[in-house]
């Protein structure tokens, strides 16, 4: 039996916004609860000692190799306990056929992320359980015949008061619909919606459109001019003061593709943190949080994007939902609420396991919240040079020559083309995926 304190080590194996939910935000939710753990990266120095030491090890989209199964064996050793972490269906390589990125087009990084999904349903094949974001995930989980628990994404404590500090835009006439894309993925997402915004913009003159982050806007949307707007991605430090600018936020995902269904509520939740009503995709994730009509408007057929933007035309409609949104959220995807079903699911993961964890919620009333932020460096380690490193040590010359000819494809997109047509745009802006590694 494990007894407390519990030595609990968080590792992932990419950066970006899916590290930050899933790691530096569990790793936060379980220091408010009063539970002692550890967050850190694959290739961080000393990782084996500390795991050496782990009861439990969350191994959040670690690809396999020769370290990480001795990783396994190390906890294992003690009898302590692995769980394999996604908000993604990066585990069945049979999944590849639903991701559409213009990276792809490229046969070596079409080589590369086949085998990393490989490797990744190998990791998860090797853990005691698997941790996961979405209802939906967790069912493909349990097809494998793996034990699997939900953990929802959450805010942290700063995107709180960001939100809170957002100023939204000063009344005037206009409606700004807003689409935020997270990754070079969602061209085929944003395609669902198109054309009931080319409608509503031409029949509601007073509607502007801004496209946030990476994506190729339908050449037709060109001739409302100004109307358009094209907004560089942001930091999510920054994205609270973005997305108060907005009166309705979009998020299309397309309906038949498991990869899109495995996605989480992030969408809505960020702008709902600022008080603004989304209109999404009816997927399982989405489902879940927005109650069509009280909180949000929910799409199940290509007709009802122009009816639910048009709904969304009356102000008093969307103040209503808008405000439901927020008080909603601030119930169901705080740190606080989230760090208690944290200390739930690994209490019914120790259960399962017969290693009663014995965890409590015990958190301290007067803690300051900004003293449980990460440090700035965390979000920025590990390095290109770094993971090129951990690369050449654990996978071999081959496979770090294959991620170097992707990093260089990438910078020079604009110059060289794909299958004899240059992507341009499309292309450099790849090279600054969300998860931020040349490893994946």
């Amino acid at each position: 039996m494990i007894q407390t304190p519990l030595e609990m080590l968080i590792l992932s194996g990419v950066k970006g916004d899916t590290r930050r939910y899933r790691t530096f935000h569990l790793h936060q939710q379980l220091t408010y609860a009063g539970v002692a753990a550890q967050v850190a990266h694959i290739t961080t120095p000393g990782i084996a000692t500390r795991a050496a030491a782990a009861d439990l090890l969350v191994l959040h989209r670690v690809p396999a190799d020769r370290y990480v199964e001795k990783l396994i064996r190390l906890v294992h050793a003690h009898d302590g306990m692995v769980l394999y972490d996604t908000d993604d269906l990066i585990f069945d390589p049979s999944a590849f056929q639903w991701i559409h990125s213009p990276d792809f087009q490229d046969p070596i990084r079409v080589r590369v992320y086949q085998e990393e999904m490989c490797r990744q349903r190998q990791t998860l094949d090797r853990c005691d359980g698997v941790l996961v974001s979405t209802d939906y995930l967790a069912g493909l989980v349990r097809q494998l015949g793996k034990p699997v628990w939900v953990h929802r994404n959450a805010a942290n404590f700063e995107m709180l008061a960001n939100s809170r500090a957002a100023s939204r835009r000063p009344a005037d006439d206009r409606v700004v619909i807003g689409y935020a894309s997270g990754t070079p993925t969602h061209n085929r997402d944003f395609a669902l919606v198109a054309p009931a915004l080319e409608t509503i913009l031409e029949e509601y003159s007073q509607t502007e459109l801004w496209l946030i982050g990476y994506l190729d806007p339908p050449a037709r949307l060109a001739r409302f001019g100004a109307r358009v707007r094209t907004v560089p991605p942001v930091n999510w430090r920054d994205l609270p003061a973005l997305l108060a600018q907005l009166d309705i936020n979009l998020a299309p995902l397309v309906p038949d593709n498991p990869f899109s269904q495995s996605k989480s509520e992030i969408k809505f939740m960020e702008a709902a943190l600022v008080g603004v009503p989304t209109l999404a995709s009816a997927t399982d994730a989405f489902q879940f949080a927005i109650s069509p009509g009280r909180n949000g408007l929910l799409v199940q057929h290509d007709a009802d994007w122009f009816a639910g933007l048009q709904a969304l035309m009356d102000p008093d409609f969307r103040q209503v939902l808008g405000g439901r949104a927020r008080t909603d959220v601030l119930a169901r995807y705080t740190p606080p609420e989230r760090a208690r079903n944290a200390i739930d699911t690994l209490n019914a993961v120790g259960i399962h396991h017969h290693h009663p964890l014995k965890l409590v919620f015990n958190p301290d009333p007067s803690a300051d919240p900004a003293r449980l932020a990460w440090p700035l460096e965390m979000e920025a380690y590990p390095s290109l040079r770094q993971m090129g490193l951990y690369s050449l040590r654990r996978r071999g010359p081959g496979t770090l020559l294959k991620q170097i000819w992707i990093y260089l494809r990438r910078l020079l997109a604009g110059w060289i083309p794909y299958g004899g047509r240059s992507h341009g745009q499309g292309d450099r802006r790849d090279r600054r995926e969300n998860d931020g590694s040349i490893i994946q």
